[in-house]
């Protein structure tokens, strides 16, 4: 998958996740963009990109977070990374259809652990 070009959307941060004893596993980031537009329901779109070491997961701008959450909130980056991190057996096999063979091997091997770090971050949501 080759990244999008979000720059010309404001980069809200970066979110650094180590789910791995150093050299025990891969190092994920989670980058996140304001892309400056509403929903019918006037919630924020963000734009966002996982990504594990040099290879991008998952990029979108798609993203509608909680009313009463900052963009940049705890809530608002564990709630993201909840579908991010789901795997086969989580949800309807639906959800998974358009999942590329990367994207299968991801979850497969590393969406568990990566969801355990994000619940020891931020906690339950």
């Amino acid at each position: 998958m080759s990244a999008k070009d979000f720059s010309k959307y404001v980069t809200i941060g970066s979110f650094v996740f180590e789910p791995f004893i150093p050299g025990g596993g891969p190092v994920f980031v989670l980058t996140t963009w304001d892309t400056g537009r509403r929903d019918e329901y006037r919630k924020h779109i963000l734009a966002y990109r996982l990504s594990m070491g040099d290879v991008v997961l998952f990029e979108g701008d798609d993203y509608h977070p909680s009313p009463g959450w900052a963009l940049d909130a705890n809530e608002t980056i564990a709630c993201l990374m909840g579908f991010l991190t789901l795997k086969p057996g989580d949800t309807d096999e639906e959800y998974f259809a358009e999942y590329t063979p990367q994207q299968l091997d991801y979850c497969a091997r590393y969406a568990e652990a990566l969801s355990c770090e994000v619940t020891a971050i931020y906690g339950e949501v």
